[in-house]
């Protein structure tokens, strides 16, 4: 076996150091903007560790040995540096430019000892004889016991012993992966100490090295699976160090044990200054809170000064074993959230009293969970709400929408329940009555989350103008009565219900020269005195209007022949009378013609036309025969 060594074990280490090789290039590839991108370095350094261990185990070329021992001199000498900042990256951040600089020097001065060896045979001596190269041992040269193999293997144990003093506070999920690393890069570093100083394994023989071969499906595991390149744990200590809220950690004693940056920002004082000295020593308020949370955790608000608030949580510090060991304290500046919740209560105040002084009223409805049929119930309503639709005794709230008539529940409900449109606004008007008449309220819903929020317009007064202008344009604005647009309006309606009934059709007598004679404004006071005369000798069911000029309608619904004849009688003597206008006496007769329902026909302008009709064919009775015998008249003035 161990002649066939020196041609075995260099191919073997060959493939390892490629296999490295690739593992550092895959690392680089897919991690250089990660923090630890050192361990692709790391890599390449074991690749060179590895290769060299091939040029140089059972060479027979001097100049091939050479080579192979310069590259275990600079991979050996750099692997230290690589794993010192690969600790420092796990731990307390990358270390200091500097740093790296001072520790590359025995490396890169020793590289140079490497190359120029042959010189000066400072790091091993090499004689070819007809056995082979005869090479001299490490121990025996003075730089490398003294200079370079304390500086390997005290680097690379302090960052051993550093890095697994500080797992602990290294975050737990990566905890498992760094001590995995840390035993796979001990082991090789073990047995090259036991190789070096105590001559563990075969004399030449790189034991070391052919342990860190074997350990390359490890570290590929670690790179290529775990990626442990990819995340940088962070120690709690660093963390601590740079949360924002001041932190302080005390003991039972209440003095400060440490303090954070922003913690020594806050007292104004560097740590060294704090530790040891009493936190709110000239604080009372402080101290009591202190006082207070020996025992259990709590929060509460401390105003530092007149322009900062502190929200102050301080909870016990729990060792191993569950020992008191002190407090931590974190203050948390809420000064910028007090002044944005103090704006938002004030919004939220106005918002209050905008509502509750609208004059609109404003409901909200929510589910009753603790209802079966989880049924919509009032939980807010205004005071304007209340006017409109509540009783004046009980409140709103608390009301299912079901028993709030006014609102037309069905309709909401209906609205709300269905399947395609609870999304959407709904709006109508609802009408009741009160003391002072008819009212209207417009009720728009809509949805607000699962809730439904009602608002309530009062649009009575615009109703009631609504009304006003649309009497206004049915009504002659000289006599009051319907004109020619609102008479239709409302007779078609009253012929439409009604089987049997009348149209008389009347004017004034002579009213022109009337007019021409006393003037047009004592015209304008007969046609209304007229109109007058005319609306006091008829049914609040009947129909008066005023067709044009001198020329009046009426529409006598549900009455009889005899009945209509009574009625026109009335309606001519009435007219006869004198009239006294602006002081004087005008005697004006009027004409009267008549149209039966349903003899003549039952639509309005045809009755109309018949009943003008008639009237001109009893204009032929003079005025005081009519006036004699209305009776007679009015058969005259009956159409045929």
């Amino acid at each position: 076996m161990p002649e066939i060594m020196p041609t075995m074990l260099p191919p073997f280490l060959g493939v390892a150091a490629v296999a490295y090789a690739g593992l550092a290039v895959r690392v680089a590839r897919s991690g250089p903007q990660y923090a630890n991108s050192m361990v692709s370095y790391l890599m390449f350094l074991f690749s060179g560790l590895v290769l060299g261990a091939a040029f140089s185990y059972g060479a027979n070329d001097a100049n091939l040995f050479s080579i192979g021992r310069v590259l275990n001199f600079f991979s050996a000498g750099f692997i230290p540096i690589a794993f010192y900042i690969i600790y420092r990256e796990y731990t307390v951040g990358a270390p200091n430019a500097l740093i790296i600089v001072t520790l590359s020097i025995v490396p890169v001065v020793t590289t140079g000892l490497a190359l120029t060896n042959s010189w000066h045979n400072i790091l091993w001596e090499v004689a070819e004889t007809s056995s082979g190269l005869v090479v001299s041992n490490a121990s025996d040269h003075p730089w490398y016991m003294r200079v370079y193999a304390p500086f390997v293997y005290g680097m690379i144990g302090f960052s051993a012993i550093a890095l697994a003093g500080r797992l602990p506070s290294i975050a737990l999920a990566h905890r498992k992966t760094i001590s995995l690393l840390l035993i796979c890069g001990m082991l090789p570093f073990v047995i090259s100490i036991a190789n070096t100083y105590f001559g563990l394994g075969a004399p030449g023989f790189p034991l070391a090295v052919f342990v860190l071969a074997l350990l390359w499906p490890f570290f590929a595991y670690l790179s290529v699976k775990v990626r442990v390149h990819e995340f940088s744990p962070l120690a709690y200590q660093t963390l601590f160090s740079h949360v924002r809220d001041p932190i302080f950690v005390i003991d039972n004693e209440q003095r400060i044990i440490c303090a954070n940056h922003a913690a020594q920002e806050l007292l104004g004082a560097e740590e060294r200054e704090l530790v040891g000295s009493l936190l709110w020593e000239d604080f009372p308020v402080a101290r009591a809170i202190l006082e207070q949370a020996r025992e259990l955790d709590m929060t509460q608000t401390l105003r530092m000064d007149t322009n900062t608030t502190y929200e102050v949580s301080v909870g016990p510090l729990t060792g191993p074993r569950g020992q008191n060991m002190g407090m931590v304290v974190v203050c948390r500046d809420v000064t910028e959230r007090r002044k944005v919740l103090s704006k938002l209560a004030d919004s939220e105040h106005l918002i209050r009293t905008l509502i509750e002084t609208s004059s609109n009223g404003i409901l909200r409805f929510k589910r009753d969970e603790s209802d079966p049929l989880h049924k919509f119930r009032c939980v807010f309503a205004n005071r304007s709400a209340q006017t409109f639709i509540g009783d004046g005794e009980a409140t709103l709230v608390g009301m299912p929408l079901e028993k709030l008539e006014q609102l037309d529940p069905e309709r909401l409900l209906k609205h709300f329940m269905a399947e395609e449109l609870p999304s959407q606004q709904v709006s109508f008007e609802i009408s009741a009555w009160g003391d002072d008449g008819e009212n209207w309220l417009r009720v728009v819903a809509e949805p607000v989350g699962e809730d439904i929020s009602v608002t309530l317009v009062d649009i009575t007064q615009r109703k009631r103008h609504e009304d006003k202008m649309l009497s206004d344009a049915l009504r002659d604005p000289l006599t009051g009565i319907l004109n020619r647009r609102g008479f239709e309006k409302d007779s078609v309606a009253s012929l439409r219900n009604c089987s049997r009934g009348a149209v008389l059709y009347l004017d004034l007598n002579q009213f022109k020269s009337i007019n021409d004679r006393v003037g047009h404004q004592a015209g304008d006071a007969l046609l209304k005195a007229f109109g007058h005369r005319l609306g006091f000798c008829l049914r609040p069911e009947d129909t008066l209007g005023r067709l044009g000029g001198d020329e009046f309608g009426i529409v006598l619904p549900d009455v009889s022949v005899e009945d209509v004849r009574h009625i026109a009688e009335r309606l001519v003597q009435t007219s006869s009378e004198a009239y006294i206008i602006q002081g004087q006496e005008i005697k004006c007769t009027a004409s009267v013609g008549i149209a039966l329902v349903p003899k003549h026909g039952e639509e309005l302008w045809h009755l109309l036309s018949v009943a003008d009709h008639a009237m001109y064919e009893a204009k032929s009775i003079s005025d005081e025969d009519a006036a004699n015998d209305p009776a007679a008249y009015v058969d005259a003035a009956t159409a045929e």
